[in-house]
C-alpha cells in the first residue's frame, strides 16, 4: 500500500477548541463523507492556498506601483 504522502515531513500538535466547534467540523466532516483529521487538513490548507493568492498578488501590486513611480 502507498502512502498518499509518502516521503513528506510531517508535524503533529494538539489542537484544543471549543466543544461546539468540534462538534460542527464533526458534522461537516460527515457531510463531506471524511474523517475529521481530513476535513481540518483539507480546510487549512484552503486558507493557506487563499491568503498565499492574496499575498501574490498583493505583492505584485505594489512591486507594479513601485516601479511606476520610477
Amino acid at each position: 500500500m502507498k502512502l498518499k504522502n509518502a516521503g513528506k515531513r510531517h508535524k503533529t500538535f494538539p489542537l484544543e477548541m471549543e466543544d461546539n466547534l468540534h462538534k460542527a467540523l464533526k458534522y461537516k466532516a460527515i457531510e463531506s463523507d471524511q474523517t475529521l483529521h481530513s476535513y481540518i487538513i483539507e480546510a487549512l490548507t484552503a486558507k493557506v492556498q487563499e491568503e498565499r493568492a492574496h499575498y501574490i498578488v498583493s505583492s505584485r501590486q505594489a512591486a507594479n506601483s513601485s516601479e511606476r513611480k520610477k
